[in-house]
This record gives C-alpha cells, sequence and structure tokens, in this order.
C-alpha cells in the first residue's frame, strides 16, 4: 500500500519522507482509528484513507518526528474514522451536537496570550473545535483544506474554528487572561 501513497508524492527526498512518517505512525493511526470504529478491517480502511489525505496535502508537513506531524496524523485518522461511524448510521449528523456559540477571539489574542496557556487551554476544548483550529492557526491550512482533510463542508469548518475561538476565548478568561 504504502507504493500507492508514494506515487503521490513528487520528489524523492519527499518519499523517504513519506516512508519515514508511514513507518512512524501507521500503528498509532490504526490504534486511533479502532478506537472509534471497534473494527479491524474498517480500521485499516480508515487509515488508508487517512494516508491517502496526508499523502495528497504532504507539501504542508513539515519535520516527521516532532508533535506537530504527530497531531496531524491523529486528527486526520480521527475524523476519518469519525466520518465513517456517522456514513454507516447515516442519519447521524456530527455538527447536530454542536453549540451555536457565535463570538469571534481577535486574532491578536493568540500573539498576546503565553504559548503555554494558550496550549493548555486549546488541550481543553473537545476534538471537533480543536482539530480546525489547529489546523488553521498552528499549522497554516486554509479552510478549503481543511474542508478536504476533514470531510465536512468549507462552511462547517469556518464555524467549528470560530467556535473554537470562543470557547478559547471563555477558557482564557477563566484562568485569569482577559483581552481588551
Amino acid at each position: 500500500m504504502l507504493s500507492l501513497y508514494l506515487t503521490l508524492i513528487d520528489t524523492d527526498e519527499d518519499k523517504i519522507r513519506f516512508t519515514k512518517l508511514y513507518e512512524q505512525y501507521r500503528h498509532l493511526m490504526f490504534y486511533i482509528a479502532k478506537e472509534i470504529l471497534q473494527d479491524e478491517h474498517l480500521s485499516e480502511d480508515a487509515v488508508q484513507e487517512a494516508f491517502l489525505r496526508i499523502a495528497k496535502n504532504f507539501h504542508k508537513v513539515g519535520e516527521i518526528l516532532c508533535p506537530e506531524t504527530r497531531n496531524f496524523t491523529v486528527i486526520i485518522t480521527r475524523n476519518v474514522a469519525i466520518n465513517m461511524v456517522s456514513r454507516k448510521h447515516g442519519d447521524l449528523d456530527m455538527d447536530a451536537y454542536l453549540d451555536s456559540a457565535s463570538s469571534e477571539l481577535t486574532e491578536d489574542v493568540f500573539e498576546t496570550v503565553s504559548n503555554k496557556l494558550l496550549m493548555e487551554c486549546i488541550l481543553k476544548l473537545p476534538e471537533t473545535y480543536r482539530d480546525p483550529l489547529y489546523l488553521y492557526h498552528l499549522y497554516g491550512y486554509s479552510f478549503n483544506e481543511i474542508s478536504n482533510l476533514l470531510s465536512v463542508s468549507v462552511e462547517t469548518a469556518k464555524k467549528r474554528a470560530q467556535r473554537a475561538r470562543h470557547m478559547l476565548k471563555v477558557l482564557l478568561e477563566k484562568e485569569g487572561y482577559h483581552h481588551e
């Protein structure tokens, strides 16, 4: 299967890097998918789909052995598996459970809050909201790219990021940070 993914990668250097990513994270990705899907065959399918998405966006992957890349692979795998569950149950709408909070957190908050406090608060967010926020602010993906990676509409990706910023603002205020 690795050879299929490598056909999507352009340079020999990137093919070596992708192979390293594949070897490093494939077991973790399978574990994440199996936790959600509770089925080995479906989990294998989810991991394959996740690797296809990663290969298509590999130009955006930096260093392979770093927390950002690990988190990226987990986010993609988790979302593929969740989408498989929602397709299986047909009537399950992942956004049906989401709040309708709509307050915006201004961009400069990300520059003024200490990184440690910001990361602690981001980690407290539900995964559904945390993932688009990570992908947009930390990895620099556009909402179109996030939409493709998470298999949601562009508007859903934007809305989840917006809700995540609002929740983040509330969490930061609880931690004693007040933005003016």
